[in-house]
């Protein structure tokens, strides 16, 4: 099979990566090259143990590029082989009594491998969480370099309903450079950079692309077209970082671009993931995660490409 017949085929079967994951609830990450167990646990600020638990993993387990890890949330511990509950109770800290009373077991109950269970005042700090992050801040700061100009607007009223006024300012703030076209970006599309501002404290959102009219796009079913994506950066944030965090959110297309300065975000109806490594002015180049170009002919640049970019 030629170079590009071995391209088209793992085009098709590793450019979309479906990543089911609610916002705020369940974490997920996927493993990039280079990574090992324990350095992800560090990331994430959970133990190599828990998180391998969780995964059903040894901790010392070797793993593949574009794997999904399970992260655990805080105050949820998984049963590693060995573990009883007498023991993760002295280990977090607890009485084996109020572990037992928190996953309504009895103190002497067998716990079997892989098993979740609640650490005391779990539930409490899971609704306090959904509920502080129902209804966001909303404060979002924003600068588009190409025409040099910042923007600060609280996106969300306090009933946590997207604000009439801000959608209207945001939305000649991301305008067709080009064309001076104005179109309303998506609900969906506020509460992503919502969530960015939330999540990084603050930091300035910068916005390398928005809303591309329907002339001035190549693509006519991009969904720049439609006032449904952006290509951002975050100010102090590696693009790695943000990546990561992007791909948490729910039903959301994430365009990673390693030799570009951005990181491509959308909203869809079901998670997307895929790699481009073509550079700024180039034709796409979209690779598994994990793979780099030099394992393929340089000319290769035609690929099955995400739908709707």
């Amino acid at each position: 099979m030629s170079s590009i017949g071995v391209w088209r085929a793992v085009a098709v079967v590793f450019v979309v990566l479906l990543l089911h994951v609610p916002a705020y609830a369940q974490r997920k990450h996927t493993v990039q090259q280079g990574q090992t167990l324990g350095a992800i646990a560090k990331r994430y600020r959970v133990s190599v143990t828990n998180l391998a638990a969780a995964n059903r993993l040894k901790k010392i387990s070797n793993l593949r590029v574009g794997q999904v890890l399970r992260i655990p949330p805080k105050g949820v511990i998984y049963v590693y082989p060995g573990q009883t509950l007498t023991g993760i109770a002295q280990l977090n800290k607890v009485s084996v009594k109020e572990l037992a009373a928190a996953n309504r077991l009895k103190p002497g109950t067998t716990i079997r491998v892989g098993q979740r269970l609640e650490l005391p005042g779990y539930s409490a700090h899971a609704k306090a969480t959904k509920a502080r992050n129902t209804i966001l801040n909303g404060l979002v700061t924003l600068e588009r370099p190409a025409s040099h100009e910042t923007l600060q607007v609280r996106l969300f009223d306090k009933a946590g309903k997207p604000d009439p006024k801000a959608r209207a300012r945001l939305a000649r703030f991301l305008r067709d450079r080009d064309t001076e076209e104005v179109k309303r970006p998506h609900a969906r599309l506020l509460r992503v950079l919502a969530y960015l501002a939330d999540h990084f404290n603050g930091r300035t959102i910068v916005v390398v692309s928005a809303y591309r009219s329907q002339n001035g796009d190549n693509n006519g079913s991009s969904r720049h077209a439609t006032g449904e994506a952006i290509d951002i950066r975050v100010e102090g944030v590696p693009n790695e970082v943000l990546r990561d965090y992007c791909l948490m959110l729910t039903k959301i297309g994430v365009g990673y671009y390693p030799r570009s300065s951005f990181v491509h975000v959308d909203v869809r109806s079901k998670a997307v993931y895929w790699v481009d490594w073509s550079r700024p002015g180039e034709p796409p180049l979209y690779l598994p995660p994990g793979e780099t170009p030099d394992k393929y002919d340089a000319g290769v640049s035609t690929a099955v490409s995400p739908d709707g970019l």
